[in-house]
């Protein structure tokens, strides 16, 4: 199907993610036309769910949804998309502090002064965090005490003991993707509120971000709302210019394309906003924010097995560790089939350092880790497949921008405030659920509804 030269429409959308095409049918359901102009050949953005063997699925991209992410069971019911829970029966296997390999009773056992100093952390956490103003944390009481100092300074003021501030890092690292010490205190701060509490952060039990999942793929999700808006989607088009007035908008891509509108919605992450040119130029506050929130850093890597072995061992797939390329794991088989699936997390210096080694050494070294908690059927996967999401070119990064000492408070203004006939979209701009597919939601609501509400 040849790509058409110029486009005509009400509202031009910049990105086929999640938020992008929730923004383009909130819009099309107020009765005007809207086109989204995506740069790779497929819609999803940061949701990847690829077929690696017959009957056996897994997520490259995002993949879980919890309790609490009211938009995204709406979402999935009104698509048909049916849901399942995360496997979590069975115990955690740790390796923390030179501990060497523990089933989780004797962990908890060992370490429950450890852990109690950790709760007392995180409940400190929640009493801070409900002091910070999700539309505005600039205005937090103490904005600017928190934003001076990084995350991972304050972790290291609070007096834990090696093993619990090790556990409180992988737990963090684990949702933010960045070393604890890049990230601001008071960012931090605001996606603690965003998402409730630090429980429902950490958690994958009951009230946990990652409780659910979806049957056929997280992928079924943009693949059905694209089905809605197929008329309106166009591949293949990174955005290079967007010309912009009072009086609509004319945007560039690569190829030729050219699309016209009244408003534009940019539902890309911050960093890749920023790689747009924009005639005549935005406001310098609005370019120096795009430079400072860089994409995390992630990497998932699967070992696909003819069983999961583990749970007849009374384990639930997950290893929190600080031995080895993973810190994290988890069961990720899927229901009606027999294999066994476990996913690797390589999040932050992780994935940064064992990224970058050819897929046979980190492969090798991820064995060994397996190996070490579960024992040597761990060393004879069927199949192996990972990937890095810096990498890939029209993400650059998962899963969310995070904000450094100073941003907040010295450009936070300019994240998501309209810059005339422009709005922006992306779940790091959200208010509930930042950095999350439910963010992702509601972002592309808010802009959506926005646009609408400026035009006739």
């Amino acid at each position: 199907m040849s790509q058409p030269r110029s486009v005509d429409a009400d509202v031009v959308i910049v990105g086929a993610g999640l938020s992008g095409m929730i923004a383009a049918r909130t819009v099309l359901a107020a009765g005007l036309v809207p086109v989204v102009l995506e740069a790779d050949d497929r819609v999803g953005g940061r949701i990847l769910t690829e077929d690696v063997m017959p009957g056996v699925s897994v997520e490259l991209g995002a993949q879980w949804i919890g309790d609490t992410h009211a938009r995204m069971f709406r979402l999935a019911d009104e698509l048909g998309v049916e849901t399942f829970p995360q496997y979590d029966e069975g115990e955690t296997s740790y390796d923390l502090g030179g501990s060497g390999v523990l089933r989780e009773n004797e962990f908890h056992t060992r370490f429950a002064d450890e852990l109690a100093e950790l709760e007392r952390v995180l409940r400190r956490l929640d009493e801070l965090a409900a002091d910070v103003p999700v539309e505005a944390p600039w205005l937090a009481p103490r904005a600017d005490e928190w934003d001076v100092i990084s995350a991972g300074t304050w972790y290291d003021n609070q007096g834990l003991s090696p093993v619990a501030r090790t556990l409180l890092e992988i737990c963090t690292v684990g949702i933010l993707a960045v070393p604890t010490v890049e990230v601001s205190f008071l960012h931090l701060l605001f996606t603690i509120q965003t998402c409730g509490v630090t429980a429902e952060l950490f958690a994958e039990s009951e009230g946990g971000a990652q409780t659910t999942r979806f049957v056929g793929g997280t992928s079924e999700i943009p693949r059905r709302l694209a089905a809605l808006i197929t008329d309106h989607i166009v591949l293949d088009s990174p955005v290079q210019t967007i010309e912009h007035s009072t009086d609509g908008v004319v945007v560039h891509c690569r190829g030729g394309l050219v699309a016209r509108g009244r408003r534009v919605i940019v539902a890309i992450s911050p960093t890749l906003a920023g790689r747009i040119l924009y005639d005549p130029p935005l406001s310098g506050i609005r370019d120096q924010l795009t430079q400072r929130l860089p994409n995390g850093s992630a990497m998932k890597a699967f070992f696909v097995y003819d069983e999961p072995f583990w749970r007849a061992d009374g384990f639930n797939g997950q290893l929190i560790s600080d031995v080895g390329p993973a810190r994290m794991s988890n069961d990720t088989c899927i229901p009606g089939d027999d294999h066994g699936v476990i996913l690797l997390f390589l999040e932050g210096d992780q994935a940064r350092t064992f990224g970058r080694l050819p897929v046979d050494e980190r492969r090798a070294a991820l064995t060994a880790e397996l190996v070490r908690h579960y024992g040597a059927k761990a060393a004879t996967p069927e199949f192996y497949v990972d990937g890095e999401w810096s990498d890939r070119q029209w993400t650059r990064g998962c899963y969310n921008a995070n904000h450094g000492p100073h941003v907040w408070t010295t450009y936070g203004e300019a994240l998501a405030a309209p810059i005339g006939v422009i709005h922006w979209a992306s779940t790091d701009t959200a208010t509930h659920w930042s950095a999350y597919m439910e963010g992702a939601v509601e972002a592309g609501e808010r802009a959506a509804l926005a646009v609408v509400d400026s035009l006739p």
